[in-house]
């Protein structure tokens, strides 16, 4: 922890903190530990912050066929895997070609009685343009099927509907808590990561919560189904879908474009039709709730309160959904990492209490 008088209160606006986990295997691949590299950018002024090279809006044409900037050189650590920021296996996947382009030089000489021939080929290795999930590895990697947990029955003043659908045509349903006249709207997603059991069971079982009449609530608890259904981190295309979101896009782990795929398509479009006051995205396994840049302290307070987790401010991802959302969309955003691998409803009941207390203290934005 790094902490500098007088400064630390000032530009909260202004402040980018990027984290870096490392993980570590042990006892019997359960146990981890984490170190941390801070980094901290203080910016005294308060001036207007603006990112001009970050594009603003979901990409109106097929991503795939734009015209995309690959950087060849090879990937940072935090490129490697886990989250990026908040997490990276300092081994990384065995199976991961990340390396940059390479130019290789042979030559063969045949010989006979009366000519001599020399030939040079040069062969360019091929751009590795995206980080397909790995069958083996970190632990972020590994194959765990979803969760046992029963979903609850969809209260009668609820309703459901589609945000759209997967690489393999799954339904990404969401459910609705619908107002005339909402004075806060509040969107919640889980499901990211496939292997993330506890995720889906936790956004579905807050349709159980008390909300305030005033409230309008949106549940997106898979939006990532085919993953969900294989047990595994990235999607059907084997793209990390928390890499795959246009901030800070990168080629080394984000698939081939930025929103190339269809599931963080459909997501980013649901927050610009649905245009909350509060966008919340739940992942495992890393244990702290997180209010991303201009979000209010008291929101990641409330949370971690309840559901008995520490808080750690201002934690970014690139190519992540909650930075996107924070940062190039312009809504408060939440990052809620449940702690372990498991899925209890003892850890679903925390959450719950802990979305329950969120909104006691939102506003409008």
């Amino acid at each position: 922890m790094v902490t500098i008088n007088g400064l630390a209160p000032m530009c909260r606006t202004r402040r980018r903190l990027e984290s870096t986990h490392r993980y570590v295997a042990g006892m019997e691949g359960r146990s981890w530990g984490l170190g941390s590299v801070l980094l901290v950018t203080l910016v005294v002024g308060c001036a207007a912050n603006t990112d001009s090279t970050t594009p603003s809006t979901i990409p109106s044409t097929n991503p795939a066929t734009e015209s995309t900037t690959v950087d060849t050189a090879a990937p940072a650590d935090d490129d490697l895997f886990g989250e990026g920021q908040r997490t990276v296996d300092t081994a990384g996947p065995a199976t991961t070609d990340l390396s940059a382009d390479t130019t290789s030089s042979t030559t063969s000489t045949t010989t006979t009685s009366t000519t001599t021939t020399s030939t040079t080929t040069t062969t360019v290795a091929p751009v590795s343009a995206t980080n397909p999930c790995p069958p083996t590895g970190a632990q972020v990697w590994e194959v765990r099927p979803a969760s046992d947990i029963p979903a609850p029955a969809v209260p009668g003043d609820w309703r459901t509907e589609s945000a759209g659908t997967s690489v393999q045509g799954r339904d990404l349903t969401v459910l609705v808590r619908p107002r005339d006249e909402p004075a806060r709207t509040v969107l919640v997603i889980g499901g990211i990561h496939g292997n993330e059991p506890v995720s889906p069971p936790m956004v579905r079982a807050m349709v159980d919560v008390a909300i305030p009449d005033d409230t309008e609530v949106w549940l997106l608890p898979l939006m990532n189904p085919d993953g969900s259904a294989a047990g595994t981190r990235c999607n059907a295309n084997g793209v990390d879908l928390n890499r795959n979101f246009s901030w800070d896009w990168r080629p080394s782990t984000g698939g081939p474009a930025a929103f190339s795929e269809p599931e963080p398509t459909a997501a980013a479009a649901l927050v610009e039709r649905v245009n909350p006051d509060l966008v919340i995205w739940v992942h495992q396994p890393l244990g702290y709730i997180s209010s991303i840049g201009d979000t209010p302290d008291s929101y990641e307070q409330a949370w971690a309160n309840a559901a008995g987790l520490p808080v750690r401010p201002d934690v970014t991802q690139h190519g992540g959904g909650e930075s996107w959302t924070a940062f190039v969309a312009g809504v408060p955003s939440m990052l809620i990492e449940a702690n372990t691998w498991e899925a209890t409803p003892e850890m679903v009941a925390a959450h719950v209490a802990g979305f329950a207390a969120l909104l006691d203290v939102v506003v409008p934005r």
